[in-house]
């Protein structure tokens, strides 16, 4: 039997396909779907139909690069910020923008936003590269801009900003220290003791503060406590964004960003595991919600569905459910249209297509082996296909933009082969085996362990 992994059971990540190439460096769930903006003033969304652009010059029309956003609590407004004072704001069910930029007269470089509160009674924090922090408050659509602070003296650049529920604010920077808001005092340093690393990201919850850092690590601080704990997720790879999604029963799910496509996903208490993915283009963030959405370099877009999908017929007439086609409208027996159930789902250029339940994610989006996308789904989670890599660094400290890649037929390592007829054979069965034979197609084998490290290419013939 083919084995498809020790997370066949697990929703998994795909790449999903995206009609720009521009380097997406931050995303929120909003009422309205996931929003994510990026380099040229980039603002994208996914509103029901797919991936789209919303904006793509800015708040101000210039095209400057966006490099932070936040979302109010009850979904319905997007701010967003970046360089040479570009501040903005998008109402997601007027679906119009607001420009609020040069607040102060300042044009230097903003880097991060944090807001809480709903839409016309907001209020949040802005931080720029000199270590500022300007506080502001809304009403209606009116903006007060309050005075400019730096925590603690200290001007090390602030890497990301953050909001409690009940209003605090929270800010660490790229120097090992973090801050927080107090009513008296202004910010307060509650730094990380003996972290020496570079911070990256910060999650405020109601009584807990969550920080990941360049040494592979999250650090957790708890109300109670007063102090930090150091969480170890991995350590080969820095822990660049990560976002975390309360249960109604008290419970956490916790996923984290690394370097290269890696995503680490907490599976008790304090235990971590990679989980496959699709692609190995840097992602720089996070979002959990209805769909998780982790956005990256040139335009990198890979997603993990809540639920399976719906059922639905496939093109020859068949209705299918979650286990195969159960009734006929063709000559073909059940299950057998003439072409694989996973390559019917109409996925474009040959990003996965998937079905549900247990092969979600599917094969290859048809058997034509269109590559324009470069990408190909694998029901393990593995990274069969080829990846859309970018030739960018695609790092928020740099400005270009990268394109996306398409399969070259060679392979980029872990695993992963790209080319023009690549494919996952985990789940074909023995006639749809036949049906590719002499083909000279590149298939992706996964032993009986389901690791990375034991894929290998292999002919048909062999």
């Amino acid at each position: 039997m083919w084995e498809t992994g020790p997370d066949r059971d697990e929703p998994e990540w795909r790449e999903v396909p995206t009609p720009f190439s521009q380097t997406l460096f931050d995303v929120v769930d909003t009422t309205d779907g996931p929003y994510a903006i990026g380099a040229g003033g980039t603002l994208v969304a996914d509103r029901g139909d797919g991936w789209e652009v919303v904006l793509d010059d800015g708040p101000n029309a210039r095209e400057n690069q966006l490099r932070a956003l936040d979302v109010t609590d009850d979904g319905k407004r997007v701010w967003f910020l970046g360089s040479s004072g570009a501040v903005g704001m998008y109402d997601v069910t007027q679906q119009k923008k607001y420009d609020y930029s040069y607040p102060k007269q300042k044009t230097s470089t903003w880097e991060g936003i944090a807001v809480a509160g709903e839409s016309g009674t907001e209020k949040g924090l802005m931080a720029n590269g000199s270590g500022e922090i300007m506080p502001f408050v809304i009403d209606g659509f009116d903006v007060d801009w309050e005075q400019v602070a730096t925590p603690a003296g200290k001007a090390s650049k602030v890497a990301a900003l953050a909001a409690s529920s009940d209003g605090v604010g929270y800010a660490i920077d790229t120097s090992g220290n973090a801050y927080r808001t107090t009513e008296d005092d202004g910010w307060k340093d509650i730094g990380i003791v003996n972290a020496q690393v570079k911070f990256y990201d910060v999650y405020a919850g109601q009584n807990r503060v969550y920080v990941a850092g360049g040494d592979g690590r999250l650090y957790r601080r708890d109300d109670s406590y007063h102090g930090w704990t150091p969480i170890s997720v991995t350590d080969k790879t820095a822990l660049r964004s990560f976002d975390v999604e309360p249960h109604d029963d008290g419970s956490r799910e916790m996923v984290v960003l690394g370097n290269s496509g890696a995503i680490f996903h907490r599976t008790g208490d304090e235990r971590w595991e990679r989980v496959h993915t699709p692609v190995s283009a840097d992602l720089y963030s996070l979002s959990l919600g209805e769909t998780d959405v982790a956005v990256g370099a040139s335009g990198t877009v890979v997603e993990r569905a809540a639920a399976p999908r719906q059922h639905g017929t496939s093109p020859d007439g068949d209705n299918f459910d979650d286990t195969g086609e159960n009734q006929d409208a063709d000559q073909y027996q059940a299950g057998e249209s003439g072409t694989s159930r996973h390559a019917d789902d109409g996925a474009p250029n040959g990003s996965s297509g998937g079905s549900s339940g247990d092969t979600s994610g599917g094969t290859s989006g048809g058997t034509s082996g269109d590559t324009s996308g470069g990408t190909s789904g694998d029901t393990s989670g593995s990274t069969s296909g080829g990846t859309a890599g970018g030739t960018s660094d695609g790092s928020p400290d740099s400005s270009a933009d990268g394109s996306r890649q398409s399969g070259s037929g060679s392979s980029t390592g872990g695993g992963q082969p790209s080319g023009p007829n690549a494919r996952a054979l985990d789940d074909l069965s023995v006639e749809q085996l036949r049906r590719l034979k002499g083909s000279s197609d590149v298939y992706v084998y996964r032993d009986s362990d389901g690791t990375d490290e034991d894929a290998a290419l292999f002919d048909e013939d062999e």
